[in-house]
């Protein structure tokens, strides 16, 4: 149901960040009524006080509407009300269910208190930068994009001169050959590109780090030539890519260094887990009641 789905939440991993209530308007006061529901008086306060304690997901969704998730979150309240009163709490499969997500919310606040816990240096992110300097390297790179509609070559439009695979291939071999016989790269790719966005910048794209979203062919390519080397055709759906490296800039320390202290930490809470998880360790004693699902 809709009211469910606006008020659920799931119990992300690892860090999350602290949730504060919003500011109150000028000219409102925390006493200041803002809201009846169920003849009962809401001020701002009690709206601050129940926005800051929410998770951040439902914080979100509060955030995107706050009346309507005020109506859906009161709503919930009256029903969950009446359940109460029948005692459903204490009746099976409803108590099971309740334990079970009493347990995800202690979960996910047992991770949150381990993270307080953990202690990162500034000697260990260093270390960590240093050991992985290399997963920080940003590539400066040129590209030319030759697209190809795939298929047979009959099926492609000749008056929108678009070119079979096999043609977009033989382009982008032409492309490298003169690339590495010593062609100025810029002048092929504004013979050659079809990426407006690279060609307007003399084939200039990124710069291009490890983590990006590139596909791996991609990625992997970049990654293997030398400043100055020319990439084979690196194939992709819809067209080929000819990339030439142009240089290779280590991230500053400083300008990874939040994002190395989140790993540390992360990394660290992730030890505990699998720490606890070997010391419950589940040793089966008949195999055979494993052998299929349980109806």
């Amino acid at each position: 149901m809709r009211f469910l789905h606006f008020l659920c939440f799931a119990a992300p991993l690892l860090l999350q960040g602290q949730t504060t209530a919003p500011p109150a308007a000028s000219t409102v006061t925390p006493d200041t009524v803002v809201a009846i529901t169920d003849g009962k008086k809401l001020t701002a306060g009690d709206v601050q006080k129940l926005v800051a304690s929410l998770p951040p997901q439902m914080r979100q969704n509060y955030d995107r509407d706050p009346r309507g998730f005020l109506s859906q979150y009161f709503m919930l309240k009256r029903v969950v009300a009446f359940a109460e009163e029948r005692k459903l709490q204490d009746r099976s499969p409803y108590k099971e269910g309740i334990e079970f997500a009493r347990m995800q919310v202690l979960w996910q606040a047992a991770l949150e208190e381990q993270s307080r816990e953990v202690v990162v240096s500034a000697d260990d992110e260093k270390k960590y930068y240093e050991e992985r300097k290399g997963d920080y390297t940003q590539a400066r790179v040129k590209l030319v994009y030759i697209p190809f509609i795939a298929g047979k070559a009959e099926s492609v439009d000749a008056s929108k001169k678009t070119m079979t695979e096999a043609e977009a291939l033989a382009k982008a071999e032409t492309v490298v050959k003169e690339a590495r016989g010593g062609k100025d790269f810029v002048a092929l790719v504004k013979a050659n590109s079809e990426d407006p966005i690279s060609k307007e910048k003399d084939g200039d794209f990124g710069p291009v780090k490890r983590t990006d979203r590139l596909p791996d062919p991609i990625k992997n390519a970049i990654f293997q030539l030398k400043p100055g080397e020319v990439s084979d055709p690196i194939r992709q759906p819809n067209g080929y890519y000819v990339i030439r490296l142009i240089e290779l800039v280590p991230q500053p320390f400083e300008e990874v260094r939040s994002a190395i202290h989140v790993e540390l930490k992360n990394q660290r809470v992730k030890q505990w887990i699998e720490t606890s998880a070997k010391a419950t360790q589940l040793q089966v004693e008949k195999a055979d009641f494993f052998a299929s699902p349980r109806k």
